[in-house]
């Protein structure tokens, strides 16, 4: 594609929606928030501020509830934005090895911590980015920090959420975790509550083998577009008996894209409707694999290809670094059908000038 097409189309980019990032933004150490994430009281701001949507979590607890949360770490710890409601015993804080497929616990168990931002006495924008998740020493800090949200709130469940917002807001739903029987749990909850405006999205899919005539048969980045997780949480809902559309969340290990060619490819093996991306791709040395296109104007070649070959594009935004003025313009101006922030606020006041 020429590089003044992509000039040319964003002149007739239309609005993007904007999801709220678990709802008001991301709540973990390092993170801006104020309200604990994936929780109905940010789902509640992100309602009341005028988000066209809301981005949230959910994981197939072993109690088999549907469980709307973020884990810490590989499998997920409890410990970063929960702690356990005990009866005999008052609230009790989890360990990192606390995982939340593996725990007998049930949503009403399931305390929600203060949001990180709120336990800081003072603490300056430009200090954020140094508070990021390599610095293990803030994340055990916090996994110490025993102070709860002043409301006492649970984590909720998905039901809970449709049941509160209905047709009120869009939703995408991240399947999380490595239970395959999600997606389906999901569907099932999603058959109650019909007509909502729904995608379904995750990290956790496994694209299809590379052809290997290809010229980048060889690169680890073609091959494994989405890292080498073996888990697929997205393949029970091809074709799903709900038509809920799919988002293929690109690229669980580095910020860098696979070529155009792949993500198309991995979109259709999956009958995906989207390709989500993170909104820092393009400042990669190589932003797109294949591809001459650097910095910014990456954005819009990206978006403008996917819009050529029938796919929607979002772009999340990382948890431990401010959404940047010059950030949030890029994704805007790029032509994105959606964006999903953690500074919900300031991304509004840009989309509605």
């Amino acid at each position: 594609m020429a590089y003044s097409n992509s000039v040319q189309k964003r002149e007739n980019m239309v609005r993007p929606l904007i999801y709220g990032h678990r709802g008001m933004g991301c709540s973990l150490p390092g993170a801006l928030s104020f309200f604990p994430e994936n929780s109905m009281t940010s789902f509640r701001e992100a309602q009341r501020i005028g988000a066209d949507g809301i981005e949230l979590d959910v994981f197939l607890s072993k109690n088999n509830e549907l469980l709307v949360m973020h884990g810490y770490l590989q499998k997920h710890s409890l410990c970063l934005t929960t702690m356990k409601r005990k009866a005999d015993s008052g609230i009790q804080r989890f360990n990192t090895d606390n995982y939340v497929e593996s725990e007998d616990v049930h949503a009403t168990d399931l305390v929600l911590k203060k949001p990180w931002r709120l336990t800081q006495k003072s603490i300056e924008l430009q200090e954020i980015p140094q508070h990021n998740g390599s610095n293990t020493d803030i994340f055990e800090e916090y996994i110490s920090n025993m102070e709860q949200s002043d409301s006492g709130e649970c984590v909720p469940t998905l039901d809970q959420v449709l049941v509160e917002f209905g047709d009120s807001l869009k939703y995408d739903i991240e399947l999380k975790g490595s239970n395959v029987d999600l997606g389906l749990r999901v569907l099932d909850v999603l058959s109650k509550h019909p007509g909502l405006d729904v995608v379904i999205s995750s990290f956790q899919w496994v694209a299809p083998n590379l052809n290997l005539s290809s010229s980048r048969a060889n690169n680890p980045l073609e091959q494994y577009p989405n890292g080498t997780d073996v888990v697929d949480l997205l393949g029970p809902l091809i074709n799903n008996k709900l038509n809920i559309p799919i988002a293929l969340l690109f690229n669980n290990e580095t910020s860098e894209l696979p070529s155009l060619e792949r993500i198309v490819e991995c979109c259709r093996h999956y009958n995906a409707t989207w390709a989500v991306v993170s909104h820092e791709f393009w400042k990669m040395g190589t932003p797109i694999l294949g591809s001459d296109v650097k910095g910014k104007e990456a954005v819009p070649y990206l978006v403008n290809y996917m819009h050529d070959h029938g796919l929607k594009v979002m772009s999340y935004f990382l948890e431990s670094r401010p959404d940047s003025d010059e950030e949030l313009q890029v994704q805007i101006e790029s032509g994105m059908d959606a964006v999903c922030p953690n500074d919900v606020v300031k991304c509004l006041g840009f989309v509605n000038k």
